[in-house]
Order: structure tokens, then sequence, then C-alpha cells
């Protein structure tokens, strides 16, 4: 059975994980780019990826919804996911200060939420908008929690078990695989279950953004955010609301694009 120790070294681990990803390439636009100037950043929008197939994953499904209904609600609520995201980080860019968001019409010059933009693209960009750089965006993970996590402690559970039963039977190696036989399994339906809980329980949600340089089309910042539920920002909306499934998956949204806002920013 998953341990708590595990659960709190999977935190540990999993988050330090995401850092390494990440940190080499998250300088600050105000310092990857040589300019006299905030930076200006357009911003072609976020996608949402994440395997979501039906409306109740993701809100409350009205009680006279028709069968043939829902496949059109759930596009909307998914647009409409997308639109926030691209909205909350332009709002917390102009926050912080030091990024200047500049939105990028939809479709303009055969730009596509979430898809890099091609050479030809990025230059009319920098020609039509003067942006400097360019940031478009996924969101991979939406109410669920991303398996890693799982596997992950799965595994640093089964090695911690293995190291101290192999210190009490002297390494002996019949009980040491019997026993990691037997946590897989009677423990892999509780971790991959949990995750499954947790991410109802928590609404974790997952973006990544990248950013390219309107100078040469060259990467310049990307990154990936994992938040799980920010209790401040749900504070602010109505405590009637804050009970409901699409409203905290919006404050994790929220968060997660204020987290990019900042590294982006500073």
């Amino acid at each position: 059975m998953p341990s708590k120790t595990a659960f709190h070294i999977i935190r540990a681990v999993g988050g330090s994980f995401l850092f390494l990803l990440s940190a080499c390439a998250a300088v600050p636009l105000p310092k990857s780019l040589p300019l006299d100037h905030p930076p200006r950043l357009g911003i072609i929008g976020f996608k949402v990826t994440a395997p979501i197939y039906h409306l109740s994953a993701i809100a409350e499904i009205p009680k006279e919804l028709k069968r043939e209904e829902e496949p059109i609600l759930l596009n909307e609520a998914l647009r409409r996911v997308e639109d926030q995201a691209a909205s909350f980080l332009t709002a917390a860019l102009i926050k912080e200060g030091n990024v200047a968001p500049v939105t990028v019409p939809e479709g303009l010059y055969g730009t596509r939420r979430g898809e890099r933009p091609t050479q030809s693209q990025v230059d009319q960009l920098r020609k039509e908008l003067g942006v400097d750089a360019i940031l478009y965006g996924q969101i991979p993970w939406y109410g669920k929690t991303h398996p890693i996590y799982p596997i992950l402690g799965e595994s640093l559970d089964i090695a911690a078990e293995s190291v101290v039963l192999g210190l009490v039977t002297h390494w002996n190696p019949v009980l040491i695989s019997a026993n990691a036989g037997f946590e897989l399994l009677t423990s892999t339906p509780l971790w991959f279950g949990g995750a499954y809980l947790f991410g109802w329980a928590f609404r974790p949600v997952t973006v990544e953004a990248w950013v390219i340089s309107a100078a040469d089309g060259k990467e310049v910042w990307r990154k990936s955010i994992d938040q799980i539920l920010s209790r401040k920002i749900l504070k602010s909306y109505p405590e009637s609301e804050r009970s409901k499934k699409q409203i905290q998956l919006e404050a994790s949204l929220r968060g997660a694009t204020e987290a990019l806002a900042k590294s982006l920013s500073r």
C-alpha cells in the first residue's frame, strides 16, 4: 500500500524533475532579449490537448442535456478554457509590468492556437504587430493528475520497501521479488485509482508554453507549470460557486498562467 513517505517523496522528486526540465530554458524575457524596452510579446494562444471526451470531466452537466448536444457543449467549454488561459496570462503580464502582451488575432496569417508559427508567419507578425517575441501554448492536462506522479510514486514506494526488506533479510532475492510482485498487484489500483480521485478532488491543471524570438524564430523560453488548486484564487469567487468543478479548474488554470507570467517577467 502507498506509504505517506512515498507521497512526500513523489512531491519532492516530481517537483524537482519538472523544475530541471524547464529551468534551462526559463530565463525571463527582459534578460534573454537584448532590448532597450519591455519586450512586446505576441500571444497566439493556447490549445487544450488534454484527453477530454465528456463534458462531465470538466463541468457540471445540465439535467436536461441531450446526448447529441454534449459534443457541441464540450467543444464550447474547451474553447472557453483556451480563451481564459490567454486572457489570464495577458492580465498577469500586465500586472507584472515587465513584458508587454500583444494579442494575436485568431487565425492571423494562418496561425493556429497551440501551434508554433512558421518563419513566414513570424516575419509577418513582427512587421504587422511590432512584436519582439511570440508565445504559443498547450494545456495537456486539465482535471486529472499527470501519469508521471502515480508511476514515480509507486516505483519509489516499492524501492523503499525493497531496501528495508533487503536489510532485514540480507538481500534475499526471492523475498524481495515476491514483495515487489505483491505490491504491483495490490498497490497499482490504489496508486492509479488514487490519482484519478486526486484529479477530481484537487483539480490539477498543467499549462505548457513556448516563446520564440521574432527576430530569428529561435526558441528563447519554455516552461511547464503544474497547478493543483489555488485556494487563495478560489476565495476570490463567490462562496456559492467555489464547490463547482468548472470554477475549481478555472482557479487552477489562473494560478498556472500567473506562474507563467512571473517566469516570463522576472
